[in-house]
């Protein structure tokens, strides 16, 4: 079957279709793992007992899993519950169909906490010392000290990571459609599963890929410039 560039376009109009799902995803995982991973970083940081214990074992563990294990292991333990209450309960059909959706992000949140608990730890290494000794010095509390001056400077030197850390939710983001997610790569397979176009529609799918990366990168460039500004 020789290569069709007009199928290239059929399967990028059904790609942008799906273009929202793979936004959201990326977007409300990396704002997820920045909620769960920073305090995360504080605990292991500052040493907060049996907290930075428990994240130091923890955290070399989950970083060692790939992504599309933990898509899959949260599928599979999500819905087997599901399916047994399906067989005692007559209600519990509707939530065995569930949107997978939520499974993605269930698994796409804890991935992005594991990875950026380790870029906010990073971060907070990066403040000098002798700013916290400062804080002190002029009576700030630990918390008035971090809220005030520490976790801005930390944000300054994360933010380029945290820009790679969204680009790689962005890619990773594909593996949902192993869990039949209608994502931008879902959606141009769905359309190469009537023509069987399959090399026009992951051509389509990267170069969708390829411009939301791009874009974020711009957009990286320019949250660079402005912390360094400040």
């Amino acid at each position: 079957m020789t290569f069709d560039s007009v199928y290239v376009w059929v399967s990028l109009k059904a790609a942008l279709r799906c273009l929202h799902v793979t936004l959201l995803l990326s977007i409300v995982s990396l704002v997820l793992g920045m909620v769960l991973g920073t305090p995360l970083a504080l605990c292991r940081k500052f040493r907060v007992r049996f907290a930075a214990q428990a994240a130091d074992v923890l955290i070399p563990v989950l970083k060692g899993i790939p992504l599309v294990l933990y898509v899959l292991i949260l599928n599979f333990a999500i819905l087997k519950p599901l399916d047994a209450l399906a067989e005692s309960c007559a209600w519990a059909d509707k939530l065995r169909l569930m949107d997978k959706i939520y499974i993605g992000l269930a698994a796409l949140s804890a991935y992005s906490a594991v990875i950026v608990s380790e870029t906010m730890r990073s971060a907070l290494n990066s403040v000098p010392e002798g700013q916290y000794e400062a804080c002190f010095s002029v009576g700030l509390t630990r918390g008035q000290a971090l809220r005030r001056v520490i976790m801005p400077q930390a944000l300054a030197f994360a933010v380029p990571v945290l820009c790679n850390n969204f680009i790689g939710l962005i890619k990773g983001s594909s593996i949902v459609y192993v869990i039949e997610i209608l994502d931008v790569l879902g959606g141009a397979m769905a359309s190469a599963q009537v023509s069987y176009r399959f090399l026009e529609a992951y051509i389509a799918a990267a170069l969708v890929y390829w411009v939301l990366c791009a874009g974020a990168g711009r957009g990286s460039k320019i949250l660079e410039k402005r912390f360094a500004g400040r």
